[in-house]
């Protein structure tokens, strides 16, 4: 029972403490808003063009754009390329504004009907049951009588009951008791708006409170315990959620749809244009698909509300009530059915995808209240097919608002728009998906160690199959997509890349909530990782997402310099050019991205910063900084052998290659030297920087992956300074054949703060692997020592090194302020290639 309250209460009992959690309630409600708004956009712009009306002034519209002689090619109407599509567009703005009017307002209605059934259940909740379909309510209502009457002692002794049952699970101001004097079962039933909640009981119920005392307060406990949890709420928004999606989507959608099957294909509609239109097998079943996804995501919503009210029920109640819960909910229709055959198979299976949940899993969840805390892999799989639905139109809407907008197509701007918003999602879900299951780590022997590659495994893999729906039938081009020319070989193109991405986030988040959770006291930790995860890797994720659109091309493929035609003769020059200039299309998107470093400082300076904050208020700060010591340590020393390698390389260069290649300045077409000179130095940086985490992840015993990027950060900038000094050697010594020394420091800050996001992207490919080789030399060597020389004693523990704070600030405050100052002074030369993404 200890372990059950520590669940809800997020109080602990010893040293350790971690926030109270819902028990996912919460996160599902928000899934089901997303997978009602992915498969709502999806119906309506599909609906929009299955109204004949529509889609004749729609492609009407596009006729007359074509036809006017004033708006044609370049070539044909003597306006330039940029005159010529400016009328264009506002030619066709019409059009979109109408389909965009569509969309709109099709979201006002899911928006209107889903609050006016969550403001009307009051009402059909007390009406009496159909005769003919009990699932549905009659307009008679049910003969309930306010409860206990005060009048005789027995109702005074019930409702002093009540009110001390109200004041113990913590719900104020106590509800309003309804006695349902017709009910045959002994359940009770929570439901009423936030200024006014009820709770029907039952009469067999009320006599329980002689009878079987602990029934009875189990029962009622669990009622006020969908109270305490704001169940209530969630519960009944999710039943008008449904219905609103069932009557405003997909009952339209489907008439509409089967209307334009019987009645032929609309003569409006260009052949070719939208043809899963006509399709109405295949139209059908993807609407069936995302029809099931969003039943199950509701089933889960109300399922986990159920075990959330169980385990608080339990943490109130103590001993005696935790053991009457399971028998006081038990749901007759599933208990005592038999198991083996078939028919019996198929409704186990029914029950588990239900809203209701089974007896087995209630009682397995008060036992181990770890299972309702941590996130399962079938949750991280829906909200990825709800995230992939959602691509699946995103792009078509935003190129209707880039056109609106800005009289643009939709382009790489669009692509990284859309991406962005994908990413915040998906980021922020895997986010507190792992931070619920460290938590839930504290409440069980085990953790559970495929956390690393469950959890981003199913996201992903969820994600990939939402967005590949469209491709699983014939003939079906969602608009703008360009997976449709690619097929599915995109999975196999894109998804490893995906996966690794999200793995190494999923490290991160556990390095991070196993560091932050013993020394939290509430839920700013996880609000601060979670926006911290959503601005670092929301971008990383919107960079694949343009770039795996790149048409029939592999854009995640790595791409190997040019061979210099002088010198060529030489081997081992020609390959440490083409090594060294290798490209990868990712990397440089991201690297004209405005907040790329950003992000990067964030990943090490949030956890860190808490770190110290939260250690100083508990005590353990000390632990702490002989780590931040450390890393700082390893990173200036690679830092300083960057500025050694510096000074070294243009001797080096002179005494290895001969004068003609030395001095071959190099063409467009050509790479010269001073190019291979400055890739070399480069991988040198990447190099330092891949040594320095895997000394860092070998060295330190806590929170690696901050103390990586924290170091090698560190390290990038010493080597973007220490470019200077290449570059002045290579002038003084005239290594490039120039006729004039010239041994001033090259110091430009445009360029020191494009070469710095440069070192560091490049610095984080090489970093990645090293770290996994540091961590597994690290292992290693334990094991071996624990083998050769047995446990190990206290006696041997070393006296923590003491840090000088300001000494920390001031190194922290340096490369904080050397990642903004790089970021403003790269706006400029990377605003033309913004320009160049949003004009397509």
């Amino acid at each position: 029972m200890t372990a059950i309250r520590e669940t809800f209460t997020g109080r602990r009992i010893g040293q350790r403490a971690s926030p109270g959690l819902p028990g996912g309630t919460t996160s599902r409600l928000v899934l089901l808003i997303a997978a009602v708004g992915a498969g709502g956009l999806y119906v309506f712009l599909q609906t929009y063009f299955l109204v004949p009306q529509n889609a004749d002034f729609y492609f009407g519209t596009f006729s007359r754009c074509f036809l006017d002689p004033r708006i044609g090619f370049p070539q044909q109407s003597g306006h330039p390329f940029e005159e010529a599509r400016r009328l264009m567009s506002i030619c066709q703005q019409p059009a979109f504004v109408d389909q965009a009017q569509w969309v709109g307002i099709g979201f006002l209605l899911l928006c209107g009907v889903s609050v006016a059934c969550y403001l009307s259940h009051p009402w059909w909740v007390t009406r009496s049951r159909c005769q003919r379909f009990p699932a549905l309510p009659s307009l008679r209502p049910r003969p309930l009588s306010r409860f206990p009457s005060k009048d005789d002692p027995d109702g005074r002794e019930i409702a002093e009951y009540l009110d001390q049952q109200c004041r113990t699970v913590g719900v104020h101001p106590p509800p309003v008791w309804m006695l349902d004097a017709l009910a045959r079962s002994s359940n009770g039933l929570a439901f009423g708006v936030p200024w006014r909640r009820c709770v029907i009981i039952d009469a067999p119920l009320v006599r329980c409170f002689h009878t079987d005392r602990d029934v009875f307060r189990a029962v009622i406990a669990h009622e006020l315990a969908h109270l305490r949890n704001r169940d209530v709420d969630k519960t009944y928004l999710a039943f008008g959620i449904w219905w609103a999606f069932l009557t405003v989507a997909v009952m339209p959608f489907a008439v509409l749809t089967l209307h334009s099957a019987w009645s032929g294909a609309s003569p409006m509609i260009p052949p070719g244009v939208v043809r899963y239109l006509v399709d109405v097998p295949h139209a059908v079943g993807l609407m069936a698909a995302l029809t099931v996804l969003v039943h199950l995501i509701r089933n889960s919503v109300l399922r986990a509300r159920e075990l959330h009210a169980d385990a608080t029920a339990a943490a109130q109640s103590g001993y005696e009530g935790a053991a009457a819960i399971p028998r006081a909910l038990l749901d007759p229709a599933t208990a005592g059915q038999g198991h083996g055959s078939a028919r019996a198979a198929l409704g186990r299976l029914t029950r588990r995808l239900g809203y209701w949940p089974t007896p087995e899993k209630r009682q397995r969840v008060l036992r181990e209240p770890a299972l309702l805390t941590r996130p399962t892999v079938w949750e991280l799989l829906g909200a990825g097919v709800v995230a992939g639905v959602f691509t699946a139109s995103a792009d078509d809407l935003v190129d209707t608002l880039f056109r609106l907008l800005w009289g643009k197509l939709n382009t790489r701007m669009g692509d990284l728009t859309v991406g962005c918003a994908i990413g915040a999602a998906l980021t922020g879900v895997l986010a507190a998906a792992v931070w619920r299951t460290v938590t839930a780590s504290d409440l069980e022997p085990r953790p559970p160690k495929s956390v690393w590659l469950t959890l981003p495994a199913g996201l992903v893999g969820g994600y990939l199959a939402g967005a590949s729906l469209p491709l699983l039938t014939d003939g079906t081009e969602l608009p703008a997509t360009t997976l449709e020319g690619q097929g599915f070989a995109w999975l196999l193109r894109a998804g490893p890349v995906l996966l690794a991405g999200a793995v190494c986030a999923t490290v991160w988040l556990v390095s991070v909530a196993r560091g932050l959770l013993p020394r939290a006291r509430g839920r700013r930790a996880l609000y601060a990782v979670v926006a911290t995860s959503v601005v670092s890797f929301a971008p990383w994720f919107a960079v694949w997402y343009s770039v795996r659109r790149t048409g029939r091309s592999n854009g995640f493929q790595p791409l190997l310099g040019d061979a210099p035609d002088i010198g060529s003769s030489i081997g081992w020059y020609t390959a440490l050019s083409r090594w060294t200039g290798f490209t990868w299309q990712p990397l440089t998107v991201q690297g004209r991205l405005p907040f790329t470093l950003v992000g990067l400082m964030l990943l090490w300076l949030v956890p860190l910063a808490l770190l110290l904050v939260m250690g100083k208020a508990s005590g353990t700060h000390a632990d702490v900084r002989p780590q931040i010591r450390t890393a700082l340590l390893l990173g200036l020393a690679g830092g300083a052998s960057m500025i050694v390698a510096a000074v070294a390389l243009p001797f080096l260069a002179r005494a290895a290659l001969p004068p003609a290649v030395l001095h071959y300045p190099g063409t467009q077409q050509d790479t010269g030297f001073p190019g291979v000179y400055w890739h070399t130095y480069i991988a040198l940086a990447c190099v330092a920087q891949g040594a320095v985490a895997m000394l860092i992840s070998a060295t330190v015993p806590r929170h690696r992956p901050a103390l990586v990027l924290l170091g090698t950060a560190l390290t990038a900038l010493a080597a973007d300074l220490g470019r200077a000094f290449a570059f002045a050697v290579a002038g003084c010594t005239r290594l490039f054949g120039a006729s004039v020394r010239r041994c001033s420091l090259p110091f430009v800050p445009e360029v020191l703060a494009e070469d710095l996001r440069t070192i560091a992207l490049r610095g984080l490919a090489v970093a990645i692997p090293a770290t996994l080789l540091g961590v597994g030399a690290r292992a290693l060597a334990r094991s071996r020592t624990v083998t050769e020389h047995g446990t190990r004693t206290a006696g041997g523990r070393r006296k923590p090194v003491r840090t000088g704070t300001w000494l920390l600030a001031t190194a922290l405050i340096v490369l904080i302020a050397a990642d903004v100052a790089a970021v403003a002074l790269a706006l400029p030369g990377d605003h033309d290639v913004w320009e160049t993404w949003l004009r397509g």
